[in-house]
């Protein structure tokens, strides 16, 4: 659905949800405040993307939030001066239980020709913060109830979650596909696991490829000692992992996981 911008209620579609930006006719520049409204009976989190030229293929991430958003409030502060001027779209994504999602769109013009300054609200957004590597000293799942081992790839978000249960023994961020090598979306299964590989590309040639789990076909998810990109998508379509997080993953899975990879 395509919401019009103005007054808050007014950019809010039929389920209450919805983006409000400042600016004439969406024309914006500089740093700009984007508010909205996110929530769902089952909400998992939103998050806010800006589509260059409206292409879904050209998907900037701009920010996560896992707490739901009710009443119209500030999502994030928008440097927009980090884009193309043009004609884009604000694209905000609600996910809620099945990995399911609705998604809500507005127009923008982002026009910094002679930009002049912008006040924005000195508010504090509820923003998720990307997860931060700590170290791991014990087995994955010590401790915690057992349940259903499984692993979730957040290609948005550009993060791996292994579940056990209801719990999360691990959430850390990945580097998956980039463009033109995007990483395959659906439900996988390790088929094998190679304490290391050998891989080899079109454009690579990398050795001893540690903690390495194949789910499907040359796709992997395995630790990366050639990098420290994580959070953004780098690789050739393998799921890219710091060494030690691969080790501990690598040691609580088995043969036969299941991977869910979406975005």
């Amino acid at each position: 659905m395509v919401l019009l911008v103005g007054d808050p209620q007014s950019a809010r579609a039929a389920d209450g949800n919805g983006i409000f930006v400042p600016g004439n006719n969406a024309v914006v520049q500089g740093t700009i405040a984007i508010q909205g409204v996110a929530q769902h009976a089952s909400f998992r989190k939103w998050q806010l993307d800006l589509l260059i030229n409206g292409d879904e293929k050209q998907a900037n991430f701009i920010a996560v939030g896992e707490k739901m958003q009710a009443m119209p409030a500030l999502f994030t502060n928008l440097d927009t001066t980090r884009f193309p001027d043009g004609n884009h779209k604000l694209r905000l994504r609600v996910v809620y239980s099945g990995l399911n999602y609705d998604e809500y769109f507005v127009p923008i013009t982002i026009n910094n020709t002679d930009a002049t300054p912008v006040e924005v609200p000195q508010l504090a957004p509820e923003v998720t913060p990307v997860p931060t590597p700590t170290p791991i000293t014990e087995p994955l799942g010590q401790g915690v109830p057992d349940g259903r081992h499984w692993v979730e790839v957040d290609i948005s978000d550009q993060t791996l979650t292994a579940w056990q249960g209801d719990t999360p023994v691990l959430k850390t961020q990945v580097s998956t596909g980039k463009p033109g090598h995007e990483t395959v979306i659906g439900t996988f299964y390790v088929r094998n696991k190679l304490r290391y590989e050998h891989m080899v590309g079109p454009d690579y040639d990398t050795p001893d490829v540690p903690w390495t789990m194949y789910f499907y076909a040359g796709y992997a998810i395995h630790g990366a000692y050639w990098h420290n990109n994580f959070g953004r998508p780098v690789s050739h379509g393998c799921v890219n992992m710091r060494v030690n997080e691969a080790e501990a993953l690598f040691q609580w899975a088995s043969v036969g996981l299941e991977v869910v990879v979406h975005d």
